[in-house]
C-alpha cells in the first residue's frame, strides 16, 4: 500500500497528492471518475467512509490477488478490506498535520515526540531485562531456550547502548 502511494514511512503522506473534496464529491455524484491506484490517492480529509475510498479499497483488493496471486473469499476479503481503511485511518493524522503545520513546526513537534518516546522506551527496556533477569534465575525454560545461544556481551550491548 505504501508503495503505491510512493511514500516509505506515514510521515511520507506529507507528499502525497491526495484527493480532493470536489473530486471524491463529483465521484459519488457520478460526475467524475474514480480513484486509480497509479498513483494511490487516498481521501484524507475525514476518516468517515466515502465512496472514494471504498472504490480504491475494491481495486487495491484486485491489485492484492494478482500480486499475491490468490483469490480471496468472503472473510479474507473483509480482513483486507478492515485493514486497508484501518491504514487509511492511521494516515488521516499525519496528513492533516502536514496541511497544517510548516515543515519546521513538524520538525520540532518530531524531536519532542522522539524524545519522549527515547525516554519511555529506556524504561520498557530496563523493565524487560529485570524480567529476563528474574525469569533467567527462576530457571525459566522458555527464557534458557531463547538465550542459550546468545552471547552475554551481546545481550548486554542490546540493552544498554
Amino acid at each position: 500500500m505504501n508503495r503505491l502511494m510512493g511514500i516509505d514511512k506515514d510521515k511520507g503522506i506529507s507528499k502525497v497528492e491526495c484527493a480532493t473534496e470536489e473530486e471524491v464529491e463529483e465521484f459519488q455524484e457520478g460526475i467524475a471518475e474514480g480513484p486509480d491506484l497509479s498513483p494511490m490517492r487516498p481521501y484524507l480529509n475525514s476518516s468517515r467512509r466515502t465512496a472514494w475510498n471504498n472504490s480504491l479499497c475494491e481495486k487495491f483488493i484486485e491489485h492484492f490477488e494478482e500480486e499475491m496471486e490468490v483469490e480471496l473469499t468472503g472473510d479474507n476479503i473483509t480482513m483486507v478490506e478492515n485493514m486497508f481503511l484501518d491504514r487509511l485511518n492511521r494516515l488521516v493524522r499525519p496528513w492533516k498535520e502536514s496541511q497544517t503545520f510548516s515543515p519546521r513546526e513538524l520538525h520540532e513537534r518530531d524531536l519532542n515526540l522522539n524524545q519522549k518516546a527515547r525516554r519511555n522506551t529506556r524504561r520498557v527496556d530496563v523493565s524487560n531485562l529485570r524480567i529476563l533477569d528474574i525469569l533467567k534465575l527462576m530457571n525459566h525454560p522458555a527464557v534458557l531456550r531463547a538465550t542459550r545461544n546468545m552471547p552475554r556481551e551481546h545481550e548486554e550491548s542490546r540493552w544498554f547502548h
